[in-house]
């Protein structure tokens, strides 16, 4: 090597310090894309998971038995979890002594799990879309009502199909 390039060598070399906050900044740099991408395509209003759906399958709900109780009076309510026609559960409304209201807890924003019925609406904890009794959108970002199950009562057996 000759005289000049060991100059310059020497003359650009990166202290320690200068090293660790360009590495630093260059990490937090790729962090923040990375987290970025992902919040923004997790918001995104596309097809939310979607519900198990099988045609060939029932539930049924015993309105007698104590923990069920909430759905045998007119205005009752009751979120079941997991189950084999939705994978995110159901929520059941008693609407009238003959009919029963049941919904998906699958939210059509982003297919978060939503909770049971408070005061006539169920809220989604991820964004805050709110449904009514009726699966109703009341309050976005979801635009969708929820998905609605088929849902009878014989005596005391609500049966819920799809």
């Amino acid at each position: 090597m000759n005289d000049n390039n060991i100059n310059v060598l020497l003359n650009n070399y990166c202290n320690r310090r200068e090293f660790v906050k360009d590495t630093l900044t260059g990490i937090s740099t790729v962090a923040f894309g990375s987290f970025m991408l992902v919040n923004q395509s997790g918001c995104s209003e596309g097809s939310p998971t979607a519900p198990i759906n099988n045609s060939d399958e029932t539930i049924t709900v015993d309105l007698s038995s104590s923990e069920n109780s909430a759905l045998a009076m007119i205005g009752g309510t009751l979120a079941l979890g997991a189950n084999v026609l939705d994978s995110k559960g159901i929520l059941l409304y008693r609407q009238s002594d003959t009919n029963v209201l049941a919904f998906s807890r699958n939210c059509t924003h982003n297919g978060c799990t939503i909770g049971s019925f408070q005061n006539g609406t169920s809220a989604c904890p991820c964004h805050g879309s709110q449904f009514n009794t009726s699966g109703s959108v009341v309050n976005g970002p979801a635009v969708n009502p929820l998905s609605q199950y088929s849902a009878t009562i014989t005596g005391n057996i609500v049966t819920i199909t799809t």
